[in-house]
């Protein structure tokens, strides 16, 4: 008997894209942003990488690490009743948001190549059963200029039980 789990049925949903690189493509940033049941509850997740290292999305070709406060990522837990037609926002580890509609997005503080940020909500959902989503984005600091925040990555969306 063969079975194959869709996306309604995994325990983890997620997306990466690289969302800017260099001119020669020797530098780059991808950002990750996933959804899953946690500890029952759901779970939130994003990454900003400037380096190489996404399966299959291999165009970065350094390892990139970046000092403290260049490279910063942040997320917005979105949540459906209606399976998917309508999201509002549940909750939000962004930072703060700037009077030009730039966010602050959390920072790394040592000297890496990757900044992540999590949150399990426990063993029940903050709005009940329902359809959970991650938007989550990131952004580097490079040559005077920050790049990638204006590109948000979608998790796709995942039932949790209530």
């Amino acid at each position: 008997m063969l079975t194959t789990a869709t996306a309604a049925h995994a325990h983890v949903v997620y997306q990466s894209d690289e969302v800017w690189a260099n001119t020669d493509s020797s530098k780059c940033l991808y950002t990750y942003a996933e959804v899953s049941h946690g500890g029952r509850g759901g779970y939130a997740k994003s990454y900003g990488l400037a380096s190489s290292g996404i399966p299959l999305a291999q165009s970065c070709v350094l390892v990139w690490n970046r000092p403290p406060g260049q490279l910063k990522t942040g997320w917005q837990y979105f949540y459906s009743s209606d399976g998917g037609s309508t999201w509002g926002v549940c909750r939000n580890l962004m930072g703060t948001q700037n009077p030009d509609g730039t966010w602050s997005g959390y920072a790394n503080t040592t000297e890496t190549s990757r900044m992540e940020l999590t949150y399990d909500f426990g063993v029940a959902p903050p709005y009940g059963g329902g359809d959970y989503a991650t938007k989550a984005g990131s952004t580097v600091y490079y040559g005077g200029s920050w790049y990638g925040g204006n590109v948000p990555v979608w998790s796709g969306q995942h039932f949790i039980e209530p």
